[in-house]
């Protein structure tokens, strides 16, 4: 997967400066909001008062079920980008949370989306890949509807099963709108942001744009899974499984994929499905720890691992769909966060400062001042130490990670961008987890996995022996 560099242009980069983008956006959000929630919230329960007396009082499910209609009708209006981040806030609620997403039935949003008609489909199918009809019979039903793309059963003529993934037109179209949206924001802003924290903001949302415009090419999302299929080979995993790709028909905007049958993850965790206890366990153990696998040890990664994009299969191991975000760490990216962890895991504050020295040294030519670093680590530890004598919860490792590159950030030491992305997928990673199981021993899992990344030497281990008791009780979640 190729990185692109994180500099903005107007032109000559597939980014865009439109002067109507903005106000074009706003609209839509405006009108969106006006006509789903402001009138059609009322306008829904009004109307199921007249025909249904027994919604009286407001308590009652059915309101719940209405209001939650109107709330999705609104993200719909706005489009797939606000699908998207509705679905990753939803993966990462807690617990408590459920039992209103469930009287909302908010969790449709993975993959309930209004479907195109089949005639579209047909049109869509003809023209990207002519020969389909030779090879497939493809059923004219969706089994899911996303906010970008719509997926088909199909057989072949040797009985074997698929499935045919599409991007829907319309929400490409409007993807792109709000992508330009962000890239007009994102020029207008650059010459206001004079602090560290704003132009780190402002690369994050323009990384952010990049990995959406891949994801409305399909082609790349095929070479990713292809990729993500040989380091599963390659490594012996068995745990996790992507779909096989169709050798023969595919596009920019079509893909057809091997079938996975199984159960969504985000039935497990919504209650939906209901799993026995120890299975619940082991599959949050086993899931957490390949998921990190695949961040730290092979370094491509699935950069949207929500709950949605998950199944459980029959044969009990999980398969990966929806690879159209996707993160890649460097050869360079993967030194320094080995170096990183190796410092947070045995609590060296002088290998920390090392570490981010050597970042500053080949991003800017000059080492950083130890003792500005040596401050801003300190601050790092306060932060930890005073969540304990709080007796709040603990920090977890994203948490550390997260905090020791802001720490970089504000002290003008430049962050891979592969990092960001890194974190952000830990974090939802991490989320995924204690959804499934909200006790999942964080420490004794993510362990091994992160040693191993470290690539540790003797004194390594010397120290993370020595500090082990603090690392375990003080810097990770408590098990």
């Amino acid at each position: 997967m190729t990185r692109k560099k994180n500099k903005y242009s107007r032109s000559g980069t597939g980014r865009s400066f439109d002067p109507v983008a903005i106000p074009r956006e706003m609209w839509r959000l405006g009108t969106g909001w006006v006509t789903f929630a402001s009138i059609g919230i009322p306008w829904r329960l009004a109307r199921a008062v007249v025909h249904d007396s027994s919604l009286v009082p407001w308590g009652d499910g059915k309101v719940f079920a209405i209001v939650g209609d109107a709330l999705l009708s609104v993200i719909d209006a706005w489009g797939p980008l606000y699908g998207k981040a509705m679905q990753v806030w939803l993966s990462r609620l807690n617990k408590d949370a459920q039992p209103v997403i469930d009287a909302l039935n908010l969790d449709r949003v993975y993959g309930d989306w209004p479907p195109m008609h089949w005639m579209e489909v047909q049109g869509i199918l003809d023209r990207e890949i002519p020969n389909w009809r030779d090879e497939l019979i493809v059923d004219s039903r969706p089994i899911g509807v996303a906010s970008m793309s719509q997926v088909h059963g199909a057989t072949d003529f040797s009985g074997d099963k698929w499935v045919v993934k599409l991007l829907k037109p319309s929400a490409r179209s409007r993807m792109t709108e709000s992508i330009a949206a962000l890239e007009t924001a994102i020029s207008i802003a650059e010459p206001l942001a004079v602090t560290r924290v704003s132009r780190r903001f402002l690369a994050d949302v323009r990384d952010l744009c990049d990995g959406l415009r891949r994801e409305m090419d399909l082609e790349h999302e095929r070479k990713t899974m292809l990729r993500v299929q040989e380091f599963i080979l390659s490594k012996r995993q068995k745990s996790l499984r992507v779909p096989m790709i169709h050798p023969r028909l595919g596009s920019r905007q079509v893909i057809v994929m091997e079938r996975l049958d199984g159960i969504k993850l985000s039935d497990i965790v919504s209650g939906k499905v209901e799993v026995p206890e120890q299975k619940r366990k082991n599959l949050a153990k086993r899931l957490l720890s390949e998921l990190l696998v695949q961040i730290f040890e092979w370094g491509l990664f699935h950069a949207d691992p929500h709950a949605g994009n998950l199944m459980l299969l029959e044969d009990g191991t999980v398969g990966l769909y929806d690879w159209g975000l996707a993160g890649e760490l460097l050869d360079s990216d993967r030194k320094f966060i080995a170096g990183i962890l190796k410092a947070i895991m045995a609590l060296d504050i002088e290998k920390l400062i090392d570490v981010l020295a050597d970042m500053g040294q080949q991003a800017q030519g000059k080492i950083p001042e130890r003792e500005k670093i040596r401050a801003e680590l300190h601050k790092l530890v306060k932060i930890v130490d005073d969540a304990k004598a709080s007796g709040g919860e603990m920090p977890s490792l994203n948490s550390l990670v997260d905090a020791a590159l802001e720490g970089a950030d504000r002290m003008g030491i430049p962050i891979p961008s592969g990092l960001l992305m890194m974190a952000k997928s830990l974090l939802t990673v991490e989320g995924l987890a204690r959804g499934i199981d909200a006790d999942v021993p964080l420490a004794r899992v993510a362990g091994p996995v992160l040693f191993r990344a470290a690539d540790p030497g003797f004194s390594d281990f010397v120290a993370l022996a020595k500090q082990l008791p603090n690392i375990l009780g003080r810097y990770m979640r408590k098990d």
